[in-house]
């Protein structure tokens, strides 16, 4: 009889909120190398954007999509250098991570709200933002909690796009269009969705 490996304590099954809206089911593939996620040893990262109305109980989804490690890095690989230094100097000086050390530090893993109510760079509560983005990291059929799952508001996202080089906004603008699909869809957001890594 095969052991069943023990899950790691930070491991919990995927919530409802991070399934395809579309199918109701748990996303299985890589929206860029279309490898099942699902069943392999490989982590990935989902992205939703959604304009919630109470919050994470009445939302409409913008865009959404699954996406491997490795192909995320090659994306980010594309990045231009002084992009990249603007985006991390954006989150060090905008991030407080004491309220997601506390979660971590106590194992609060099992309350999804505690990790996805405030925005990680303005703190604003999700009861009071138009457009957000949330992200989540996950094993297979398990979300690992640590960094990931959070929400980032759209004004904290517009923030990180002003700092962006041309070069680097015309990547997203192409990574976009292929992920996100035709433009009118991309209008229901202020701006468009913004695909960020």
């Amino acid at each position: 009889m095969e052991e069943q490996t023990e899950r790691p304590n930070n491991h919990r099954p995927i919530p409802k909120l991070f399934y395809d809206d579309l199918t109701g089911a748990k996303m299985s593939h890589c929206i860029s190398c279309e490898q099942d996620l699902l069943h392999n040893d490989i982590p990935y990262f989902i992205e939703k954007a959604i304009k919630p109305q109470l919050g994470y109980e009445v939302y409409a989804t913008i865009f959404e999509y699954a996406m491997c490690v490795n192909c995320m890095q090659q994306h980010k690989s594309k990045i231009s250098a002084s992009s990249m230094a603007n985006i991390n100097k954006y989150f060090q000086e905008q991030i407080d991570l004491s309220r997601r050390q506390y979660l971590v530090a106590n194992e609060l893993f099992d309350d999804l709200n505690l990790w996805l109510e405030y925005c990680v760079a303005t703190d604003k509560h999700i009861k009071s933002i138009g457009e957000c983005q949330i992200y989540a990291q996950c094993l297979g059929d398990q979300l690992v909690m640590g960094e990931c799952p959070y929400m980032i508001s759209g004004e904290a996202l517009d923030a990180v796009v002003g700092l962006l080089s041309a070069e680097t906004i015309d990547g997203f603008n192409k990574l976009k269009d292929e992920l996100v699909g035709p433009s009118e869809f991309q209008d229901l957001l202020k701006g468009g969705p913004r695909v960020l890594l």
